[in-house]
């Protein structure tokens, strides 16, 4: 999950450019007009691996959280990510977010690897949980 504080400084125009790339689907959650939670998946580049989009970028409001909004964006992201060609969503997670992985887990995903001190903060290092899910094979 990313922070408000991690992309509080990203510029408008940087925005701006991502909305309109078609390799990049946005997916939010509203609640009175505010948003409340995002998520988005990335197309990979090369040839071989269009098939394939990375899940970024998620975040659900912490006063929102366990009240599904993250289950019913995650659902739509899998079915837009099927209804534009992609075969495979992957994605990581800190390994110690328990609530996020339990998630993934619930729509199909599966754990393929740990990467090691993969973030730092401060002077502590967490791994990341590696996940991915075949969308052939999913029905939630």
């Amino acid at each position: 999950m990313v922070t408000r504080h991690e992309v509080s400084g990203t510029p408008l125009s940087a925005v701006e450019s991502e909305l309109m790339d078609r390799n990049i689907w946005y997916a939010g959650a509203f609640s009175d007009g505010q948003l409340v939670g995002f998520m988005r998946f990335v197309r990979l580049q090369r040839s071989a691996r269009r098939h394939v989009a990375e899940v970024r970028s998620v975040y659900v409001n912490r006063a929102l959280r366990g009240q599904g909004v993250g289950s019913r964006l995650l659902q739509h992201l899998i079915e837009s990510a099927r209804a534009t060609g992609i075969e495979s969503l992957i994605l990581a997670v800190l390994a110690d977010n328990v609530a996020a992985r339990r998630l993934y887990e619930s729509f199909g995903f599966k754990l393929y690897g740990m990467e090691p001190g993969a973030i730092r903060k401060g002077s502590s290092y967490i791994d990341q949980a590696l996940y991915s899910l075949h969308l052939a094979a999913t029905d939630h």
